[in-house]
């Protein structure tokens, strides 16, 4: 993924030879965008978790849903793909416990970050458009934002006192 926005500055100096000789200079700079830009607004967080503790849900509005926005060009297409284990593991040796992971997202292309009014990605993967309308309201607002939400359930069982990981991506092409 592209994070930063590139600037490259580009310089060109012509000579234009006529009778008599004259030279003309000319300064070109030009600024280079990224087409698209996904950072983290807020790490998916299920908190402390004791022993035998059952299900804990963060559910798509709560305050402790992941959060991710994206920055792409008005028109494009995005296939948004999200893919994580179906349990979080202990990194002890010779432990083997888990926790029974579930995660669902959502996502809210009007420009605005707000879970409430996102619509769900079935099977958590789908293609979306940055923005329902493509036509731009003003010529300066080329660049539009997405906001992907992520949240889900967890469930602890009888299981050793730990640090349990597992690796969720998102993955974002675009068209």
């Amino acid at each position: 993924m592209i994070r930063d926005t590139a600037q490259i500055s580009v310089f060109a100096w012509c000579l234009l030879l006529t009778i008599p000789a004259k030279a003309q200079f000319i300064n070109l700079q030009l600024t280079i965008e990224p087409e698209i830009s996904a950072t983290v607004e807020q790490p998916l967080d299920f908190g402390t978790q004791i022993t035998n503790s059952g299900r804990t849900e963060v559910q798509l509005g709560d305050a402790n849903i992941g959060i991710f926005k994206i920055r792409a060009f008005h028109t494009q297409t995005l296939y948004i793909d999200l893919q994580y284990p179906d349990v979080l593991t202990i990194n002890e040796p010779g432990i083997a416990a888990e926790i029974p992971l579930e995660l669902n997202i959502s996502y809210n292309n009007s420009g605005t970050n707000s879970p409430l009014t996102s619509s769900p990605i079935p099977s958590n993967n789908g293609m979306l458009s940055i923005r329902e309308n493509t036509q731009l309201e003003f010529d300066n607002e080329i660049w539009k934002e997405m906001f992907i939400y992520v949240y889900g359930a967890i469930e602890v069982g009888n299981i050793p006192n730990g640090v349990y990981t597992g690796d969720i991506i998102l993955s974002i092409d675009y068209d």
